[in-house]
């Protein structure tokens, strides 16, 4: 009994690892991240993802494991687990999804509202030295909140830091916005002009609701 047990637990923890949800990344990652350790071998999303590595080996030790037990009785067993695999990956984003709609149906707050990476992006430029990010960025409010203040997180720039305003925008309750913003930056203690162009895609973004922020790396 305790074999089956360790063996199924390495699967579901396994595809929890590398199987991402509706925000556009992992359980993996916030464990990760809870324990102190960065996703990622390198700064950002660059290099090794671990959760993905870690997640892998689970699920190549618990499947052939299950396999071997049961295969005496479902002799199909092996082919019939990695379906279920393949559909979980594949329907999780839309399940955690609904759960979270279920969930927070009639909340408020900075728990009722949540950002996804997926699909979000920021290109930035200057104009007359300003600093702006023109940013398309995914929000979900899963329970009442109409409103939510928005701004992307600090950007490093030549050892120089570009802090960028907090606006206000609209949300549907219940549902998935795309906001466009533009947002305006400035140098902490700037010693010159700067110019800059470029762009990130899932960029870092804080939340604040109610004088409540909520901050996603």
């Amino acid at each position: 009994m305790k074999s089956r047990i360790l063996s199924i637990s390495a699967i579901i923890v396994g595809l929890l690892f590398i199987s991402n949800h509706h925000l556009g990344y992992s359980f993996g990652d916030d464990l990760f991240r809870w324990a102190g350790i960065p996703p990622w071998t390198q700064q950002g999303v660059y290099g090794f993802h671990l959760p993905v590595i870690a997640g892998l080996i689970l699920l190549m030790v618990g499947i052939p494991w299950v396999s071997r037990m049961y295969r005496p009785r479902y002799p199909k067993i092996m082919g019939r687990v990695l379906i279920g695999c393949v559909a979980w990956i594949v329907l999780f984003p839309f399940v955690s999804e609904q759960v979270m709609y279920l969930v927070k149906y009639n909340a408020s707050g900075i728990s009722s509202v949540s950002y996804s990476k997926k699909g979000s992006n920021c290109d930035y430029r200057t104009k007359n030295e300003t600093i702006l990010a023109d940013c398309q960025i995914h929000i979900y409010s899963y329970g009442n909140e109409s409103q939510v203040a928005v701004r992307p997180l600090n950007l490093e720039i030549g050892g120089k830091m570009v802090e960028f305003e907090r606006k206000v925008v609209a949300v549907r309750p219940r549902d998935k916005t795309k906001v466009s913003e533009t947002f305006e930056g400035s140098v902490v203690q700037p010693d010159s002009p700067m110019s800059m162009s470029g762009g990130a895609r899932e960029p870092g973004i804080e939340l604040t609701v109610d004088g409540r922020s909520k901050v996603i790396e």
